[in-house]
């Protein structure tokens, strides 16, 4: 078996993707076809390359999209393996899920445009050019900070019924993950930081914004200059900032208000990269990407025969050409057109659509005692100790949103019910049907067998 070394090559970059036309918005019903009007702060890809004593290389790219589909990823693994060497399984992508951003392929099936998918593929292959092209040797290290910025939004009321509401007891991961990297000569060069908290916590809804997680990266880069940092979204899904948790609802913030939570972040990423409490990483890397069938529990196609009709009836029948609206003041009405095309495509395709969902999930060996889970769509927080509790051997970093394909709920997400577990959850994603329980075994058991796989490589002959 190859050894672990604190030798790392790492190389760092970011790339601006803000979309230089006037695109539309994705992320929810309010802006679904409605054009941006201005852009409060930029969008970007970044990229991470780790290459350790052995030459294996691994990349990690972050972005600040609601998320894409894996053909996005399929592309960029593939110019990364012709141009760099780097193994398929070696290259993962993470998508901080800010609802402000362009519609792209994946989530929107009507607003996405051919201009804005090539610009975005080149911008990504540029900025990893530039992480492989400006490298330099250094060492990795691993810290967390924990913080009160996030809140459940899940509130059990009972009997399989679960509100969307502010719940101060419920599930949430309260830790900002950091891996740091410094060059020889001990500055900061790369931060890769990772927080679970589902964004979409702003009260305006016509502006291209990055949201939380973009303002903490430039908080840092400010603060850190010649730094490069990166923001990769946790199981986040039932988690929403508790800044704007007031009495039983989530309330919309303000710049302001995300800047000041951004702001208590940084604050305390930056004394802790002052006070110590570092765990060197040496690297032995390796990567696997995979897929696990999560069984869905059949809706049956009346039952989007009536949400169609329902919603056709709420908004005036949409028809079957959309057109962008002219301002997000039809909120109602966008809302209504999103969940109709929904509805509509399942009610069509029924029979043709999947009883599974088919979730991408990745591996990335950072030693054999230190993993990085990748998993798709939107994993809830209990899924994280799901998987944590399944290996406690391993210290295991949880980054979801590597595609658009679902919500993924925990077995006990699904028993307590809620909107993650399905309830109009799977209909938003134009599935047939909500995940059945089973769901924590079969990624432990996707999990276990990349691991072991990851093993088998590594033995002689």
């Amino acid at each position: 078996m190859r050894e672990s070394t604190g030798i790392v090559t790492f190389g760092a970059a970011k790339e601006c993707i803000t979309p230089s036309e006037r695109t539309t918005l994705i992320g929810f019903g309010p802006v679904f076809g409605v054009p941006f009007e201005c852009v409060h702060d930029d969008l970007y890809v970044r990229t991470l390359m780790l290459e350790d004593g052995q030459g294996e290389r691994v990349v990690l790219m972050g972005f600040d999209l609601l998320f894409h589909d894996d053909t996005l990823t399929e592309r960029l693994r593939a110019y990364a393996q012709e141009k760099y060497a780097v193994k398929p399984g070696n290259l993962h992508v993470n998508y901080s899920h800010t609802h402000f951003a362009p519609a792209v392929r994946g989530y929107d099936r009507h607003y996405h445009t051919d201009s804005y998918e090539a610009f975005l593929l080149e911008r990504c292959c540029a900025c990893m050019d530039r992480a492989f092209l400006d490298t330099c040797e250094g060492t990795v290290e691993f810290a967390a900070v924990e913080g009160d910025w996030n809140m459940s939004r899940r509130l059990p009321q009972g009997n399989g019924k679960t509100k969307f509401a502010p719940n101060p007891e419920g599930d949430r991961d309260p830790n900002l993950y950091l891996l740091r990297l410094r060059d020889k000569g001990g500055d900061l060069r790369a931060l890769l930081t990772s927080f679970a908290c589902h964004p979409s916590n702003l009260a305006e809804l016509n502006a291209v914004s990055a949201e939380y997680p973009g303002r903490l990266c430039t908080l840092l880069e400010q603060r850190y200059p010649g730094c490069t940092a990166l923001f990769f979204q946790g199981f986040g899904a039932d988690t929403k900032l508790k800044k704007g948790a007031v009495e039983d609802k989530f309330i919309p913030l303000s710049y302001e208000q995300l800047d000041e939570v951004a702001g208590f972040m940084a604050d305390a990423v930056q004394v802790r990269l002052t006070c110590g409490g570092w765990q060197a990483v040496p690297l032995m890397l390796g990567g696997k990407a995979f897929t696990v069938e999560l069984p869905l529990e059949p809706n049956g196609r009346e039952f989007y025969e009536m949400e169609r009709a329902k919603c056709s009836g709420r908004s005036g029948h949409p028809g079957e050409g959309f057109v962008p609206t002219e301002n997000a003041g039809q909120t109602a009405e966008n809302s209504f057109r999103l969940m109709w095309s929904c509805a509509d495509y399942v009610a069509e395709n029924y029979d043709s659509l999947p009883d599974t969902i088919t979730l991408n999930c990745g591996v990335v060996r950072l030693n054999p005692d230190f993993y990085l889970f990748s998993v798709g769509g939107e994993p809830v927080v209990s899924l994280q100790t799901v998987l944590r509790e399944a290996f406690p051997d391993k210290q295991i970093l949880c980054f979801g949103y590597n595609d658009a394909i679902a919500y993924i709920p925990s077995d006990k997400v699904i028993a307590e019910g809620g909107y993650e577990a399905g309830e109009s959850a799977d209909l938003e994603y134009r599935l047939k049907g909500r995940p059945k329980l089973g769901v924590d075994a079969i990624c432990v058991n996707g999990f276990r067998r990349a691991l072991e796989e990851l093993a088998k490589q590594d033995m002689p002959g």
